[in-house]
């Protein structure tokens, strides 16, 4: 059963990056029961203290799609995220998981600015599952964390904040999650639209396994076993780079996955539909994550 668990992770882990990897830092361990209660209108305003500041200009003119191939793209995107300071994310996550026979559905959507230097996020998410709703907000930052679940400002332990910081860490680097995709760029097709060139492909459990297990970095034999047992049926991509900038603008995820394990009363057999539908935007514009006073003062 953990390993089942722990294989299921490393694969929405390997989705998470190729999305860029912003919903990784979302505090999911403690997130409590769904309450009609919403966050005060106040607080909502006083969102993080961010300073427009204009997106680099383009250093070489825009290329014909039909003159790059996937490879070159991907190199050109991984050297312009190099002057990448700040962007935001916005995704919209549908899942349908069937486990030993239940289905459960959720929706998600998480709207996250994030600033690589120092690394510092705040995220808004709303989560609808079983009937019943989340709102969830939290400053993420160096000296501590703050989350506000039921109206209701805390400041998360250090253990917590120390893993949330090190996950956002992790998947907020653009660059890196690059390498990934360069594992599959000879899947990969290459189309225009409007101002972005759009990569598309649709790619088998093999590949994926491939760059799970490129993550794992074999440091971690029973994850990359565990991956192993994993059936992940489909992913189809979709990931779109500015023309001029290079900078990712949108990216689709739909993968159907499955799994079984154990035996007797410990069998378990999981399936999951899942599609991610992101788009990355505000490329330097946000200076810095500023946690009001206000929050400070009233956390628990």
């Amino acid at each position: 059963m953990k390993k089942l668990w722990t294989a299921v992770f490393s694969a929405m882990l390997v989705v998470s990056i190729t999305a860029c990897g912003n919903n990784e830092e979302t505090a999911t361990t403690e997130t409590p029961a769904a309450t009609d209660n919403t966050a005060p209108a106040e607080t909502t305003t006083e969102a993080p203290a961010t300073e427009a500041a204009e997106t680099p200009a383009a250093e070489e003119p825009a290329a014909d799609a039909s003159s790059m191939s996937a490879e070159e793209l991907l190199n050109k995107a991984q050297e312009a995220t190099k002057e990448l300071k700040s962007y935001n994310m916005v995704a919209n996550i549908d899942q349908s998981m069937t486990l030993n026979g239940e289905e459960n559905t959720s929706k998600t959507t998480m709207n996250t600015d994030i600033v690589l230097d120092p690394i510092s996020g705040y995220q808004e998410i709303k989560a609808d599952a079983a009937g019943t709703s989340t709102d969830i907000k939290q400053y993420i930052t160096a000296d501590a964390i703050y989350m506000e679940v039921e109206g209701q400002w805390r400041k998360l332990p250090e253990e917590q904040r120390s893993q949330m910081m090190s996950t956002l860490e992790s998947g907020s680097n653009l660059e890196a999650s690059f390498d990934q995709f360069k594992s599959v760029a000879s899947d990969m097709k290459v189309t225009e639209e409007g101002d972005d060139y759009v990569l598309t492909a649709s790619l088998s459990g093999d590949k994926i396994k491939s760059m799970a297990s490129d993550m794992l970095g074999g440091s971690d034999e029973q994850s990359a076993a565990a991956l192993d047992q994993m059936n992940i049926e489909e992913m189809n991509l979709t990931y779109a780079l500015n023309k001029e900038t290079f900078y990712p603008t949108k990216s689709l995820i739909d993968m159907t996955m499955s799994a079984e394990s154990g035996e007797g009363d410990q069998a378990m057999s999981m399936s999951m539909h899942m599609i991610m539908d992101s788009t990355i935007s505000k490329h330097n514009e946000i200076e810095a994550i500023t946690v009001p006073q206000d929050v400070v003062d009233s956390a628990q």
